[in-house]
């Protein structure tokens, strides 16, 4: 992927880059009326003493391409942009015409990752406003979700100081029990991806015994942001051993260990997958057959632990023969072991007991399995032509 610059619409076309010499921006891609890289728009904004406005975007992406093309082509806000701002857009690309050079390509990128390098920027698209001192002021994550009047707002919001990070940190320490505030802090942080932060913010609240509703609900959502960032499993651990057997602790728990359990998947950690699914069970009072059959599932499709996949759908399909997903899930574990004759059995009885809705894929994966049969004996008779000659 390459970074590509893109900038603004308007009568702004006219005010070029003599004050601060001509500009390095290639014009490559999205061909707008006014480009300025974020470099270039940053040494304007010293001069002018307007901030920079810069528009980081994915244009192959649906949420940047409505920004792009719906909310900025507003003459008002477009408009009220260039009176106030700097304006500038990052277009993350993928189809620069060949006639730029790769070298400039490389150059380009270089200074179009540096903006999302020095300011940390993690999610696209996002509207980040910088000071005449190179200075993050603010930042606008998810702007595609706003109106042209909406963005409008909260440009002027961060032109002004209201509702910034730096004023709601300045009203959080004048008021520092304040929980309402509190949280809407944390959610300003983690919009920004400043993790830290938010770890050390819900760590507050977390041990905060005089609002235990409070504590419960912060100690929840650190244990899910450190296992998905971090990979730390033991703060979601420490909070299921604090939970009780019935109630909401249950379901609690339940949706917990479905967290750890889609973890250690995309992970491919299968011993721990395994381990995760009996707790599963063992929460319910359960061999819940549709879960083995999913774990069996799993481990076929994505690890090379047959036979302990055949030992669990064998104990599903012994709670119900008759089920059809179930079968097509021995026939995938026997497929993998080179039982293709097995696999088509399977595979013709889960056709059998299918809803009719179904049965269109149960045939195509009865002819996978003829189809392996045949390749495999056709090599078969091959190697042995070859061993006779």
């Amino acid at each position: 992927m390459l970074f590509i610059a893109l900038f603004w619409v308007g009568q702004i076309h006219a005010q070029s880059t003599a004050d601060i010499g001509a500009s390095t921006t290639p014009r490559i891609h999205y061909q707008f009326p006014f480009q300025t890289m974020w470099d270039d728009a940053v040494l304007r904004s010293a001069k002018s003493g307007k901030p920079t406005a810069a528009f980081d975007l994915d244009l192959i992406d649906s949420a940047s391409i409505r920004l792009a093309n719906t909310i900025i082509h507003d003459r008002r806000l477009q408009i009220y942009l260039r009176n106030h701002f700097e304006p500038a857009m990052n277009d993350f690309a993928v189809d620069p015409p060949p006639t730029v050079g790769l070298d400039s390509l490389r150059n380009l990128g270089w200074r179009l990752s540096g903006l999302e390098k020095d300011y940390k920027i993690a999610k696209r698209p996002c509207i980040i406003v910088i000071g005449t001192d190179k200075q993050e002021i603010d930042r606008i994550v998810f702007p595609d979700k706003l109106s042209a009047r909406e963005l409008e707002q909260k440009l002027d919001d961060i032109l002004h100081g209201r509702n910034t990070v730096q004023s709601i940190v300045a009203k959080y320490w004048s008021n520092p029990g304040n929980l309402a505030l509190h949280w809407k802090l944390i959610d300003l942080f983690e919009e920004r991806s400043k993790y830290d932060s938010v770890v050390r913010h819900l760590d507050m609240i977390r041990l905060n015994a005089a609002h235990p509703v409070d504590a419960r609900k912060a100690w929840i959502r650190e244990a899910d942001l450190r296992l998905h960032v971090e990979g730390a499993v033991e703060p979601v651990q420490a909070l299921m051993a604090t939970l009780a057997k019935r109630g909401p602790d249950s379901v609690l728990h339940y949706e917990l260990l479905h967290e750890v359990l889609a973890y250690y998947k995309q992970r491919k950690k299968f011993d721990s997958v395994a381990v995760t699914y009996d707790q599963i069970m063992a929460l319910m009072g359960t061999r819940d057959p549709d879960l083995i059959n999913e774990e069996a599932w799993y481990l076929a499709s994505t690890s090379s632990q047959s036979a302990r996949a055949l030992g669990l759908i064998n104990e599903a399909l012994a709670a119900r023969p008759d089920e059809s997903n179930f079968l097509d899930t021995r026939a995938l574990v026997e497929g993998n072991l080179e039982k293709f004759d097995d696999a088509i059995r399977d595979e013709e009885q889960a056709l059998k007991f299918a809803e009719k809705a179904d049965k269109n894929y149960f045939e195509t994966q009865l002819q996978h399995y003829r189809d392996l049969k045949e390749k495999a004996h056709a090599e078969l008779d091959e190697d042995t032509t070859h061993t006779t000659h």
